[in-house]
């Protein structure tokens, strides 16, 4: 998973952030899950606090965030609604 912060006004591009980690990253590298954040949630030395991150997992239904799922079939990174994440735990939707 990757935790982003989106510049105001901007919203995210699924078909074009595919593209553009399609051409950056090898396979096993591209972030199958992203979360969007308004801003990232930091230590008192200004590091990322990515233990809290890990521990909340990518539940849509006890993240508040908004996430989203790579999917290889549409080519996009797509919103993981409480559908797509019954599919994710059910296995029909393969990550």
């Amino acid at each position: 998973m990757a935790a982003l912060v989106l510049r105001p006004g901007c919203r995210l591009d699924g078909p074009a952030l595919y593209r553009h980690v399609e051409q950056l990253l090898p396979p096993y590298a591209r972030p199958r899950f992203l979360r969007l954040q308004e801003r990232l949630a930091m230590t008192e030395t200004f590091k990322q606090q990515k233990v809290r991150l890990a521990q909340e997992g990518f539940d849509p239904t006890r993240v508040p965030d908004p996430l989203f799922l790579l999917d290889e079939a549409t080519k996009a990174y797509v919103p993981l609604g409480p559908a797509l994440w019954e599919g994710v735990l059910d296995g029909s939707c393969r990550i």
